[in-house]
């Protein structure tokens, strides 16, 4: 496993210490927000908001938990918000106190992070590059019963696979049967068109014992530097002892009025999902192209690629690009791809083909 990279994308401090260049130099491909940027609406309402920066926000956020429950079609009781969904991770592993952790890789670090925080044991059920990261419902399903808590991220990350709400449903049903839970992580989904997301998301479910989803408005609203918010919603009992035991005042007048603004800006929405597929399945066509990878099938705002050349190694790319000011995402600290992979955003086409172009010279003079 690599050291020399940051365990997660989005890291300029880091890069212009090692690159020795200024942080807006770097074009990020690192973090996988939405390539269009905050909503303008939310841009708006968050600079009015830094009038109220004297005050103290909202104990609770109790407006914003309304208004999102109405955006996902639950109950205001079942949500919990947080400073971004990596708090309510590691905030409900605490509060749940597991003796043991699956987590379905590769995945998002914080899953197996906050569990060793507690000192549970971790069982990785591994998914593989080689068959496109295909989930066995039935081993899934017996992997959760023997588990306190099974983590699973829908749509993937870092390989982008969408999964289908039918896939997940035995664990679901093992969880209910052993008083298991099961956590899916949807900081994704969002950028999956409705008819899709319909078919995949676990929302139906949302109430039901032995689920809980998290998700953040990070990802689909380009809020990351906000912090989201982050929110969780399970059983009402669960949600009900997990905000007895948060801290107040965890999401910030300026997060909470660019969050409301956001849920509103139907439009922008709508942009996002029509624009982001077009650009990510142009990207990935034109990668492809070059020859250097295989490009894995994605339904979201970034691409994950296995370099063709063994001779070149996921490191060196990714110290070659930054060296030009880009920014990667080096896939060393994910296991099972520990060699040979990368992920990158989808950005706007001008910033794709800027990546393009600097790959093709690196290519050229290899």
């Amino acid at each position: 496993m690599s050291v020399a990279f940051p365990q997660h994308g989005g890291d300029l401090g880091w890069a212009a210490e090692r690159y020795g260049l200024a942080r807006e130099e770097f074009l990020d491909f690192s973090a996988n927000v939405n390539p269009l940027g905050p909503s303008p609406q939310a841009l708006q309402a968050a600079r009015a908001a830094l009038a109220e920066i004297s005050r103290y926000p909202e104990p609770h956020a109790a407006s914003l938990r309304a208004e999102l429950a109405e955006f996902l079609a639950l109950a205001p009781g079942l949500l919990v918000l947080g400073n971004g969904s990596t708090e309510l991770i590691h905030h409900l592993v605490r509060s749940m106190g597991p003796r043991r952790v699956t987590v379905v890789s590769p995945a998002f670090a914080e899953y197996a992070q906050a569990a060793d925080n507690v000192g549970a044991g971790i069982s990785c059920l591994q998914l593989s590059a080689e068959d496109g990261f295909s989930l066995d419902a039935e081993q899934l399903a017996a992997a959760a019963a023997s588990s306190q808590i099974t983590f699973f991220c829908n749509p993937a990350s870092p390989s982008g696979r969408l999964y289908g709400r039918a896939e997940l449903f035995p664990a679901l049903q093992a969880c209910r049967e052993s008083g298991r839970l099961l956590v899916v992580d949807e900081s994704f989904m969002g950028f999956c068109p409705p008819h899709l997301a319909g078919a995949a998301s676990l929302i139906p479910e949302v109430g039901g014992e032995g689920l809980v989803l998290v998700s953040t408005l990070t990802k689909l609203f380009a809020l990351a530097g906000l912090r989201g918010p982050g929110w969780l919603a399970g059983p009402a009992r669960l949600a009900s002892r997990l905000e007895e035991e948060a801290v107040p005042w965890r999401v910030n007048c300026v997060a909470l009025a660019a969050a409301l603004s956001s849920l509103a800006d139907r439009a922008y929405i709508e942009e996002t999902r029509k624009k982001v597929p077009e650009w990510r399945e142009e990207f990935a066509r034109e990668l492809e192209a070059t020859g250097m990878f295989q490009v894995f099938p994605s339904h979201v705002n970034f691409l994950l690629l296995r370099l063709a050349d063994p001779g070149f190694t996921a490191a060196a790319l990714a110290d070659e690009l930054g060296r030009r000011g880009i920014l990667v995402r080096q896939c060393g600290n994910f296991r099972g791809l520990e060699e040979g992979f990368i992920r990158v955003a989808v950005r706007e086409p001008a910033d794709n083909a800027r990546l393009l172009a600097v790959l093709e010279d690196i290519s050229a003079i290899r």
